[in-house]
């Protein structure tokens, strides 16, 4: 076994420190032992400090000519006897191919440096530490100039600091640290320092330069490729921290760092000694490539924090200080203080939850120029969002196809426990195609919402989406809603993303007026044409402001009215001519299976005429009796059944805005009916008609920019009718044909019960409606013929033309309460009706009918509709 100077320590050790190198005295048992493998490779393992190291003592086999290189030891660390430390240097220097280390004593390193300039060179490191304070890697104050360059895939378990570089304070020469891709470092306890034997013990801090000594006077500084992991746990566990002008440099890196005000990256200015003067020294962390932080803490705790004149966070290369743009994902909140500034180029993809402060402006909105440091955000791609999870103020903004979303409280219904973020720019905002995403209790005026704040000048263009926090609508009638301010030039443009809406009203975002148009607001209202002047008063007189209706309140309305109309029939839809006479053997009979088809448009006005509502109906029904009697030879009775399917489709428009609502109801019916006819001789004499039916219907409304709303109603309709017929003029014809004209005046009494289910829309607007449980009421009058041409006389074929006209009232209103609003259909208090048609009788067994009819009312009310009837004899 090859022999080389090592210290092992025994009962009672004797040490003698020559020069550069700690010596054992001679007879002292080796702590090493070497192996070589089956490849002819040499692996040494010690379990004692490795200090000095001379190969010409030791057969020429130098520590570059072990594959590997395993030191263990376990006691505390000390200088007398030399103990617990895996690697010393003292102006030494080492080459290792591979270097395991493992300690468990207290303050017991893995590479410890002090005196002098050491150059230490390892292709694969391993240390795992776990005694307190011990640290990875510590290049400690006394060295001066001290270089260590690790390789690839270093792993470093530490439960002091897992690289720590200190500024000298022998000297001016940089300490530096290096350590290549993939590196893994850990570490495991709060973050502080203290002093033991004459240096700084550091717990906690994951990767670390600088110095906690105000009479430094070199540099430190560490280096990092990309693909690392830094871990930090423990309190004051800062996973990246410089201090007093030390200098850390990352590759794509992930960091987290968890316990109570542990910070990500922190970057702090502090006092060194600089030609023989203390000064101020400030810290910079460079992140040259993708970032990700995490920080888990009950406490204070910030992702990022640049505290100190020149002290600086930026992702920039150091020598060339150039900018360079990569993708972050960031967990935690920023802070700058004492003109630390923090300045990050954000790529596509990149996330940020958290907020900012920049202490440019107090909680009172008032300016600081004492404590306050600078944040620069420049966020890019439309894969990219910042979520602001708290008032945050920052010095510049810049999005480019990015989002910054205001955090929604998790009870979007409840606006007393809303509380509003603002977003203060210190200085400038560049909307790029940015998108904001703001929460506004959407009301009146002084409603609660989330801000921007910009101190300097906007550019660009930026669209706008707002979430609704239980709002349920209100008119504005002032400027509006103030949801973005700007103290500069206002040349940026903000835009709103899709519809906003809350109850019944829509809302727009705009200018400001009056003085007030650098500044953008929530309106939900129009102010009409202004009247001209008669005779030119002072002051010209304003227009009221009016309100703008949602187009979906016309469509709700529009599927309950159409819903307790869309089945309604009266005696002649469903039966046609009431009564036939058999050529042949004089028998009356009665239709025992009828079917109507029905088609229509109509067109209304809703909304304070806001608001105006075309829809297209079919129904088809079918029916048949079930029992027939007469007690005479003139009179008949029947019951019979019935049920049917129609469809709605409706689209609102709103005329002042132009926005558009479909509505859409799938219909279903079943009922039953009972008809008495008294019919004389002469088929004049009265009727009664009744019926009742039972109706559902699965209805949708789709709003422009916004999601579909399901929901249901259902209810029963029922009706009486009753008319009497009068022969009024009877005609023989040249031919022998014979033609009689019969006048029927009649009236109809319908009770519409069907009722929409109370609906609570994805934006949270509660709807119902208003006006349900509607009494119509028609009076009309029917003049009709009886003919049969001379060819026609014997067989069963005849026809009989008709003309009716109707008035109708309905006693309520159908409406829409949405929230606190109410918004009502207007036109159709009242309606005129004209219907002309013909009846006939094909077949001994077949009959059929054809009739139109058009209905008007006031504010513009239309119905046109066309019926076809069939109906078949057994």
């Amino acid at each position: 076994m090859k022999k080389y100077k090592s210290v092992k320590r025994f009962a009672l050790p004797v040490s003698i420190i020559l020069g550069s190198g700690l010596y054992s005295l001679p007879g002292i048992a080796d702590p090493c032992t070497s192996v070589t493998d089956g490849d002819g490779k040499k692996h040494l393992t010690c379990t004692s400090t490795i200090y000095y190291y001379n190969s010409g003592e030791h057969g020429g086999t130098a520590l570059s000519d072990y594959a590997s290189v395993t030191i263990n030891t376990t006691p505390e660390a000390s200088i007398s006897p030399l103990q617990g430390w895996a690697v010393y240097g003292n102006s030494s220097t080492y080459n290792f191919n591979e270097l395991n280390i493992e300690t468990s004593g207290a303050k017991s390193d893995g590479i410890v440096t002090k005196n002098g300039a050491s150059k230490i060179n390892i292709d694969k490191l391993t240390i795992k530490t776990t005694g307190s304070s011990a640290d990875g890697l510590n290049v400690g104050k006394e060295s001066n100039g001290t270089v260590i360059t690790v390789g690839d895939d270093a792993y470093i378990d530490a439960f002091g600091m897992g690289v720590r570089a200190n500024s000298s304070t022998t000297g001016t020469n940089e300490n530096l640290i290096t350590l290549g891709k993939n590196a893994v470092i850990i570490s495991h306890e709060a973050g502080s320092n203290l002093e033991f034997l004459g240096r700084e013990l550091g717990t906690g801090y994951a990767v670390y330069a600088g110095n906690t000594n105000s009479a430094a006077t070199g540099d430190a500084r560490v280096v990092i490729g990309d693909n690392s992991t830094i871990v930090a746990n423990g309190g004051s566990a800062h996973a990246v921290y410089a201090n007093k002008g030390g200098i850390i440099e990352l590759g794509s890196t992930n960091i987290r760092a968890e316990g109570t005000t542990a910070h990500g990256i922190y970057a702090e200015a502090g006092s060194k000694k600089v030609g023989g003067a203390t000064v101020t020294a400030g810290s910079q962390v460079y992140l040259g490539g993708d970032t990700t932080i995490n920080v888990v803490s009950d406490g204070r705790k910030f992702a990022l924090y640049a505290k100190g004149a020149d002290s600086q966070i930026s992702s920039s290369d150091r020598l060339s200080g150039d900018s360079i743009r990569s993708v972050f994902t960031v967990d935690g909140d920023m802070k700058a203080e004492t003109k630390g500034i923090i300045d990050l180029q954000m790529a596509d993809n990149s996330r940020f939850s958290g907020s900012t402060n920049s202490l440019e402006y107090n909680a009172a909105g008032a300016p600081n120029t004492t404590t306050n440091g600078t944040i620069n955000l420049d966020i890019a791609g439309a894969n990219s969002i910042w979520n602001m999870t708290a008032d945050s103020v920052l010095s510049n903004l810049t999005l480019t196809g990015a989002t910054l979303r205001y955090n929604s409280p998790d009870d979007l219904s409840d606006p007393d426990a809303f509380v509003p973020k603002t977003l203060t720019v210190a200085g400038d905002y560049t909307g790029n195609g940015g998108h904001l995403i703001m929460n506004t209790v959407l009301n009146g005026d002084d409603s609660p919402t989330d801000k921007l704040l910009i101190k300097g000048n906007s550019a660009g263009t930026t669209t706008v989406s707002f979430v609704n926090i239980g709002g349920q609508g209100g008119l504005t009638i002032l400027n509006g809603i103030e949801v973005i301010t700007v103290d500069g030039i206002s040349d940026g443009t903000f835009t709103q993303n899709g519809r906003i809406v809350a109850g019944a009203y829509d809302y727009y975002l705009g200018r400001g007026k009056n003085g007030n148009e650098n500044n953008w607001y929530l309106t939900s209202d129009y102010s009409p044409v202004t009247p001209e002047p008669e005779p030119e008063p002072e002051p010209e007189p304003e227009p009221k402001p009016e309100p703008v209706v949602r187009p979906e309140a016309g469509g709700y309305i529009n599927n309950l009215y159409m819903a307790n109309n869309l089945f309604n029939v009266r005696l002649h839809d469903r039966l046609g001519e009431t009564q036939y006479t058999d050529v042949l053997t004089g028998e009356r009979k009665v239709t025992s299976l009828w079917l109507r088809n029905v088609a229509g448009h109509s067109t209304v006005k809703s909304g304070d005429g806001q608001l105006k509502t075309g829809t297209n109906r079919y129904v088809v029904q079918l029916g048949g009796d079930i029992a027939q009697w007469s007690d005479n030879d003139l009179n008949r009775y029947h019951i019979g059944l019935m049920a049917g399917y129609g469809r709605i489709s409706g689209k609102t428009t709103n005329h002042v805005t132009k926005t558009r609502a479909k509505s859409d109801a799938d219909g279903y019916s079943a009922g039953i009916y009972g008809t008495y006819y008294a019919n004389e001789a002469d088929k004049s004499g009265l009727y009664v008609d009744s019926w009742v039916q039972y109706n559902w219907f699965k209805n949708r409304i789709n709003g422009d920019e916004l999601p579909e709303e399901k929901y249901n109603s259902d209810g029963i309709t029922l009706s009486a009718e009753a008319g009497y017929s009068f022969l009024i003029n009877e005609t023989q014809g040249s031919d022998g044909s014979t033609n009689r004209w019969f006048i029927q005046p009649k009236a109809q009494v319908t009770y519409m019960g069907v009722k929409m289910d109370t609906h609570t829309e994805r934006g949270g607007t509660r709807v119902s409606a208003t006006g349900e449980g509607n009494i119509q009421t028609r009076l009309g009058v029917r003049v009709y013929g009886l003919g049969q041409a001379l060819q026609d006389k014997d067989n069963d074929r005849h026809f009989q033309p008709f003309a009716e006209i109707n008035w109708l009232n309905n006693s309520k209103m159908t409406g829409v309460s949405m929230d606190d609003d109410h918004v009502g259909q207007s036109g159709t208090r009242n309606i005129g009706e004209i219907k002309v048609g013909i009846e006939g009788q094909l077949t001994r067994n077949a009959d059929i009918w054809f009739n139109v009819a058009q209905q008007a009312g006031s504010d513009h009310y239309s119905d046109t509709q066309g019926m076809l009837g069939l109906k078949y004899r057994f």
